[in-house]
């Protein structure tokens, strides 16, 4: 399947399996879970639970003490 990923420098389209997780997803862009929030449809999404859109927010989080 193929998913619309919008990160802060633009937007790109990722072919990803169908029935992948967050987690496949974020792999795949090199990202850990603990450094980013994946958001669809509005809301945060679980990174193991499975893509179920066509569009997806990446935001990096930051954190510290």
């Amino acid at each position: 399947m193929e998913i619309e990923v919008e990160m802060k420098g633009g937007k790109e389209k990722i072919r990803i399996d169908d029935g992948a997780t967050g987690e496949d997803l974020l792999k795949k862009l090199g990202f850990s879970p603990d450094e980013v929030l994946i958001i669809m449809d509005g809301r945060p999404l679980p990174y193991t639970e499975k893509l179920e859109g066509k569009k997806v927010r990446i935001i990096r989080v930051v954190s510290g003490g």
